[in-house]
């Protein structure tokens, strides 16, 4: 656990692992985060790469006695994970098996692949070694894909559970007002896009990001949590905890990338291309935006949120790298 534990901290604090193709996360991430939880790396038998599954092929097949327990797609740190879930799931699914896991090294997405529901609700569990707290990250990685964990079927038993019980509904309904404040607190743009585009379809016309900004300072959110000491006694009289939870917001937006920061949108087989000047990305053939999600959405005439479509290239790098992954650098 200890060992885990400091693996996910140096992953934290390695602003290199940005840079890695999809080899050096293999390597570098997912073997090694593998190894720790009991995994014997070196046993292909054990921990077989490119497992054939009719001509189709999974990075990993983890295997007890012969037999395939989980399935493993590997990408790289930067690459976005959203389009690769159908192809892992239809793997999964003709091999059946009962786990498997997609992952850029940063981010990991569990899945039942047999159980019922799109792609979307047969994930049941996301960690993000980056986002997430170093001791929780580590203890959900245990639960679920620790070697004896899995050889028990412990870790399916778990995700089971996670999946069909009242757990799911206790985290999501814990982690609903923390992700709200988290939005306002940081003014994301997608939440600044979608104030607008409602303004718009109400009166018209569109808004000033600034007001948007300014009404979202004046935002105080109120939790309240109610609470029963005694399940006949609360038929008579219902004891409540009201617990009011001032946001503090920051005075500016997110921090936007320096100019002539070169940027790229692929959508629907083409590739935008803008670059960053004055505070503004201006985009070839469109013009210029206050935000990558106010180019995107000028870009697809859909709502998006531009941090996670836009690629950068800083003036001072070769290399380019997702929009979101830059902003949780700085």
């Amino acid at each position: 656990m200890d060992q885990l534990k400091k693996f996910i901290e140096d992953v934290k604090s390695n602003e290199k692992i940005y840079e890695f193709d999809e080899a050096k996360t293999k390597q570098a991430l997912i073997l090694r985060l593998l190894s720790l939880l009991g995994w014997n790396i070196f046993d292909v038998e054990q921990v077989m790469p490119e497992h054939g599954v009719t001509s189709l092929r999974v990075d990993y097949s983890l295997r007890i006695f012969e037999q395939n327990k989980v399935f493993i797609e590997a990408k790289k740190v930067s690459e976005q994970l959203e389009k690769h879930q159908e192809q892992l799931l239809n793997y999964s699914f003709k091999e059946g098996v009962k786990l498997a896991i997609l992952t850029n090294g940063i981010t990991w997405w569990f899945y039942l692949p047999l159980n019922e529901g799109n792609w979307e609700q047969r994930r049941f569990y996301s960690i993000d070694i980056i986002e997430q707290d170093s001791s929780s990250a580590a203890n959900k990685f245990i639960d679920f894909l620790e070697y004896d964990n899995i050889k028990t079927s412990h870790s399916l038993t778990q995700a089971e559970k996670l999946y069909k019980g009242r757990l799911k509904n206790k985290i999501i309904k814990e982690n609903i007002p923390k992700a709200w404040n988290k939005i306002i607190s940081e003014k994301d743009e997608f939440l600044i896009e979608i104030i607008n585009d409602t303004v718009e379809k109400l009166c018209g016309i569109r808004a000033n990001e600034s007001d948007i900004i300014n009404f979202i300072d004046t935002i105080e959110i109120d939790i309240k949590q109610s609470r029963n000491t005694d399940p006949i006694k609360s038929k008579q009289k219902k004891i409540k905890t009201n617990m009011q939870e001032k946001v503090t917001i920051p005075s500016q937006i997110s921090k936007f990338p320096p100019n002539e920061t070169l940027c790229r949108f692929s959508y629907k087989g083409q590739t935008y291309h803008g670059t960053i000047k004055n505070g503004f990305l201006q985009v070839e053939s469109f013009g210029q935006y206050k935000s990558f999600s106010a180019a995107s959405v000028a870009v697809s005439r859909t709502s998006r949120n531009g941090w996670l479509d836009w690629e950068l290239k800083l003036p001072t790098s070769s290399r380019w790298v997702l929009a979101d992954i830059w902003r949780k650098k700085i």
